[in-house]
């Protein structure tokens, strides 16, 4: 990683601010329509699956625009890249607000959501490279961010469009963040306090292969693919839910707040509990069982204590950053580290598209919210099933490594590449795993070390 400039403090405190407002942009697109999403359909007369697909949009961008974010780094560099996103963000908001026909406004939600996905890989790249010794910090703002971008806008679109202006403006509104988002990056390269980030990643086609192999992967991958699935549900339908159960628009919008707001305390708490190995199996099951729990009351009592199911959702929510933290603490080399991200995030996200379009057209069918909440509460009785294997503290290395360094390929070489795979670990999937990066590269970094100088410690890790 390289600066084009050295920047002041003046320039150190716009990075803070200009990363904070892009990560506020990533969300919004996502969760802004879940609480009008009754106004959108009387609006463009929806069928079920109009509907559902609209809710599928966020997974499925993740998983297309996502997988092609570092071609558009490679070419054009942080900046561009980063400005282009907020740019497709914003237009999209705006624009799809002013149609009047349902193509267009599925087609600017697209545009909307492709900004999001690629932001989302993008932006990590430029907390790592800026503020290369402050880690922490900086994904600790990239991660309240992204909890403020999804929460404020579940809350407050349907109060929008109640009391100002109907649901376009509600909507409308949030075109305005990527707009000043853009006048902070702007500003910022002026100062030259935009680095200029290398992403090249060697000898990485041969780790997914190996990747793909691994049957811990393959667990990781429906463990994440069912978190999300819950979590896009969520955005997509839970409002719908409560509304069809009789909440107004607004008390339905609060709902859905408590549930993504709670990912800000789950960034921090539910990684701790991973990594430190605090009765982690019994931890995930856990999460499993209470979103159960938060859809059976939907189903039986949803106006009764609305905001006690709400809860019960947003803390199985905790699933989605202990998700993050097994692909760390159940890798050791940090190529296989972001080979294990890679493979498990991007299949992980198809279930994000499926399951809110698979809600949509069963509602259509039935009528009735029943069969859809008991698909998700057997949805999340299986995700607390999935958790006793996934959380297993066996590594993916030991599925992978028998393959060694490719063929007329010293040990040193290898050795070599893995040591540059740390750069490139940010290209691994979606952005929300850079957090993790600074506080264990080190000990991944020193395991690796260790394996190649034949340490006891290691030798003894890969009995174990």
């Amino acid at each position: 990683m390289r600066t084009d400039a050295q920047p002041g403090r003046g320039a150190t405190a716009l990075a803070v601010l200009a990363l904070a407002l892009l990560a506020v942009c990533l969300r919004p697109a996502a969760t802004s329509l879940g609480p009008v999403l009754a106004e959108v359909e009387a609006a463009f007369a929806l069928q079920g699956w109009q509907s559902g697909l609209l809710t599928a949009l966020p997974g499925a961008a993740f998983v297309v625009f996502g997988a092609i974010s570092f071609l558009l780094l490679r070419r054009l560099g942080l900046f561009w890249s980063l400005a282009i996103c907020a740019a497709a963000i914003g237009t999209g908001l705006g624009l799809r607000v002013l149609v009047d026909s349902w193509w267009g406004f599925a087609a600017f939600t697209t545009l909307s959501l492709a900004g999001m996905a690629m932001g989302n890989v993008v932006l990590p790249v430029f907390a790592k490279a800026r503020f290369p010794e402050r880690q922490a910090v900086s994904v600790t703002v990239f991660m309240v961010g992204l909890g403020l971008g999804a929460s404020v806008p579940a809350l407050l679109t349907a109060p929008l469009a109640e009391h100002v202006g109907g649901w376009r403006l509600g909507l409308g509104v949030w075109a305005g963040l990527p707009l000043v988002a853009l006048i902070a990056w702007a500003a910022l390269r002026r100062l030259g306090g935009v680095p200029a980030a290398s992403t090249q990643n060697r000898g990485a086609s041969g780790a997914v292969g190996r990747i793909t192999a691994s049957s811990g992967a393959w667990i990781l991958l429906l463990y994440f693919g069912l978190q999300s699935l819950h979590a896009y549900t969520h955005f997509g339908w839970l409002a719908r839910i409560y509304r069809d159960a009789g909440l107004d628009p607004v008390a339905a919008g609060a709902m859905v707040a408590i549930i993504v707001a709670g990912g800000i305390p789950g960034g921090f708490i539910a990684p701790q509990i991973v990594v430190r190995r605090w009765h982690v199996r019994s931890v995930l099951i856990g999460y499993g069982l209470i979103s159960a729990v938060g859809y059976t009351g939907l189903l039986v009592a949803p106006t009764t204590t609305p905001w006690l199911w709400a809860i019960c959702l947003a803390i199985g929510g905790f699933s989605f950053p202990s998700a993050l933290a097994l692909i760390t603490a159940r890798t050791r080399d940090p190529e296989v580290t972001a080979r294990a991200s890679g493979f498990i995030q991007s299949g992980g996200y198809v279930f994000a598209a499926l399951g809110p379009l698979a809600i949509g057209v069963v509602l259509e069918r039935t009528g009735t919210w029943t069969v859809p909440l008991v698909g998700l509460i057997v949805l999340a009785l299986a995700m607390a099933v999935v958790a006793w294997w996934a959380s297993s503290p066996e590594s993916l290395d030991d599925e992978v490594a028998p393959d060694g360094p490719p063929p007329g390929e010293s040990q040193e070489a290898a050795d070599a590449e893995t040591g540059s795979a740390e750069t490139s670990i940010p290209e691994a999937g979606p952005a929300d795993a850079e957090w993790n990066n600074e506080t264990y590269g080190r000990a991944r970094e020193q395991r690796v070390r260790d394996d190649a100088r034949g340490h006891p410690a290691a030798r003894a890790d890969h009995r174990r």
